[in-house]
């Protein structure tokens, strides 16, 4: 394996983790407190604890040997109650023939609870089909098959799931095919590319007319990324990566300081279409494109680190694996969409002696928005800002949606191999949050709220 390109953003690149080598004990484990306030003058902090457990065995026969991964969260919900969720718990048989180099060989995985560490798209921001069944009645399961080489790698996986039908009013399997791959073009570029093929199954409201009507997907992701000199880890941006299922494990590798300059530089985009109802009242599929894009570019001199991030999701994008607005539908024919635009710079310095990194981070969001007049409701359209999928404020009439700003104060602190901390304090400047009051008819319209929320967010972690 060409040893520039062996550093954790080109081995996230395609969303597997590091194999590990033979020096590592036989059991790793890691323990995580994670506390978040999005807004310290409001309602709705919560906590959660992440347990994580990884094991391999010697070699079972010549060059095969077995490995597993158990990840799960206890959390306590922005609602009432106790959460228990898996977060990408997998087992694996790696074979390595006899004369392949470390790190090349075939593996099997089974995903038994989770499939969200196999997913279209590179970057977290950008990805999507993490879950490819919104209606599944269970959990939604896995088999991957990859075949890596010192240059390059392919996989193919085959996610399932039971599906609501309400057409058939049971449950039937449905499935969804990823294959993808890359290639290291040269020491410096490796090129990426994936794939998928599914059916999200039956559309709701044509099953319960007796209408067969299914959810065709289509779609590619493509990915490049350089890289030179020495490897630049993640930022400590917590909020912006915490769905993602290598969080815990990528956030925590210990980043060296040799002294020297690195820099990378990653391009993605993704195009995806999926059939949805048409606007109208008809029972007909109409083909909805979405598309999403990222550029990253990290920079290292000595123990001063640089980070830039900036992406673009359109809001059929957003709401791709919902999928649709409203649910199944396509966007109305009338309806004026905006696409969401992000741009992040951060920087921070390392602080040897104390093991200590603190840093600073701004993002500039222009957020998704979706504008459309009511039938038969007098007055201009109402507007629609989009956080995330299904995730929306709804504007006073005459409000246009408005840029939001974060400011970030951020810390990474390594104590030895045995434990972290990563910390951050944020301001939020957003104007487009709102909620509904009755106004003096007693209906209830949205009333904007004041823009200005301070959070907090702290991660503990130890390894043993």
């Amino acid at each position: 394996m060409t040893a520039p390109l062996l550093t954790l953003p080109l081995l996230l690149l395609l969303g597997q983790p590091p194999e590990p080598t033979l020096t590592e004990a036989p059991f790793q484990a890691r323990l995580s407190f994670q506390a978040l306030d999005e807004d310290i003058d409001a309602d709705g902090s919560g906590t959660s604890f992440h347990a994580a457990l990884e094991g391999h065995t010697p070699e079972l026969a010549s060059g095969l040997r077995a490995e597993a991964t158990l990840s799960f969260f206890l959390s306590t919900a922005l609602t009432q109650g106790i959460a228990l969720q898996d977060f990408g718990s997998n087992l694996r048989l790696r074979y390595r023939p006899s004369g392949w180099e470390a790190g090349e060989g075939l593996t099997v995985a089974v995903h038994p609870l989770s499939t969200s560490r196999l997913y279209m798209g590179f970057t977290w921001p950008v990805s999507w089909e993490r879950q490819a069944f919104a209606r599944r009645t269970g959990n939604e399961s896995a088999l991957e098959l990859r075949l890596s080489r010192r240059r390059w790698d392919a996989f193919v996986a085959l996610k399932s799931a039971r599906v609501t039908d309400d057409l058939l009013l049971e449950a039937p399997r449905q499935y969804a095919l990823l294959a993808g791959g890359f290639l290291d073009v040269t020491p410096e570029l490796r090129l990426a590319l994936k794939g998928t093929v599914l059916d999200r199954g039956q559309v709701p409201v044509a099953g319960n007319v007796g209408i067969e009507l299914h959810v065709p997907v289509r779609g590619a992701s493509l990915g490049a990324l350089w890289h030179r000199g020495e490897p630049v880890g993640n930022n400590v941006d917590l909020t912006l990566y915490s769905g993602d299922p290598t969080f815990f494990e990528r956030f925590f590798q210990p980043e060296t300081y040799p002294g020297g300059f690195g820099a990378s530089v990653s391009l993605e985009g993704s195009l995806v279409s999926q059939g949805l109802l048409a606007p109208d009242s008809s029972l007909q599929l109409s083909t909805q494109t979405a598309g999403a894009g990222a550029l990253e570019a990290r920079v290292k001199q000595g123990f001063w680190r640089a980070h830039a991030l900036a992406y673009v999701r359109t809001l059929s994008f957003i709401q791709v694996d919902v999928p649709g607005f409203p649910p199944y539908r396509d966007f109305l024919s009338d309806a004026e969409t905006r696409a969401e635009v992000s741009g992040t710079l951060s920087s921070d310095y390392h602080l040897q002696a104390w093991g200590l990194t603190p840093g600073l981070l701004v993002r500039v969001t222009r957020p998704a928005s979706f504008q459309t007049a009511l039938a038969g409701v007098p007055g201009p359209a109402r507007t629609a800002v989009f956080q995330g999928p299904n995730q929306l404020n709804i504007l006073p009439r005459g409000v246009d949606p408005k840029p939001v700003v974060t400011a970030k104060a951020t810390a990474r602190w390594d104590l030895g191999t045995v434990a972290g901390v990563l910390a951050e304090v944020s301001y939020t400047h957003d104007p487009n949050r709102t909620v509904f009051e009755d106004d003096v008819t007693g209906v209830a319209e949205p009333v904007l709220q004041p823009a200005s929320e301070v959070g907090v967010n702290v991660l503990v972690q130890a390894r043993f």
